[in-house]
């Protein structure tokens, strides 16, 4: 029998097997990037698939929505920041108060200096909502737990002076201010400066003196 004449059938394409290592990853740094350029409104898993090279339906194989995705990038913040006051904190030698608060004052301003795209939204309002975010609600009470633990130190320091609630949310309120004032411009305006140090430091001179004589 010969096969002559006869058109041979086309192989069907082989499917290539999708490879992009740490997808999850991958878009949590796309958002970030997309951030530090255009900031959180122009995030979309449409946008950010596109800048990770990745396909439309991609980050849905591990985000539900934008907020899951923007919930994992503050959460991913929450947790460099609680990395850097355990280093912070481990290194105050020996564990006074007054330097202790020093150390985690200056540690988060200086976190959220040096990374404006995760500070930007690592507060936001979608996150209250504890059993949807429960990740990212751990990770926020872990740093805000080491404040309430040093402020509970100094009220005590301070002869109870101070009620210990209103000088956690003072102090929470002092570092995160700087920060912002400093991210969107006024302060490094005001200041002349390209450097928030200087500021910092006398800022938390002029703050601990405050709250340690009370």
């Amino acid at each position: 029998m010969t096969t002559r004449g006869v058109k041979k059938k086309a192989a069907a394409p082989r499917r290539r097997a999708y490879h992009h290592g740490d997808l999850r990853q991958a878009l949590v740094d796309a958002t970030l990037k997309l951030i530090e350029v255009e900031d959180v409104g122009a995030v979309s898993l449409r946008e950010v698939a596109r800048r990770a090279g990745v396909t439309a339906a991609a980050p849905y194989h591990h985000f539900r929505d934008k907020d899951a995705l923007l919930a994992a990038v503050a959460e991913e913040g929450y947790r460099d920041l609680n990395q850097r006051m355990d280093e912070a904190l481990a290194s105050t030698r020996p564990p006074r108060t007054d330097l202790q608060l020093r150390a985690l004052a200056q540690c988060y301003v200086r976190f959220a200096v040096e990374h404006p795209a995760h500070y930007r939204v690592m507060f936001r309002r979608e996150w209250s909502d504890e059993e949807k975010y429960a990740g990212l609600h751990t990770e926020g009470m872990r740093a805000y737990g080491r404040l309430q633990v040093l402020a509970q130190e100094a009220k005590q320091a301070t002869g109870d002076k101070v009620d210990m609630d209103t000088l956690a949310f003072t102090i929470w309120a002092w570092v995160h201010g700087l920060a912002a004032l400093w991210n969107e411009g006024p302060l490094r305006k005001k200041s002349r400066s390209d450097s928030i140090e200087p500021l910092l430091e006398r800022s938390t001179d002029l703050f601990l003196g405050w709250v340690m004589a009370k």
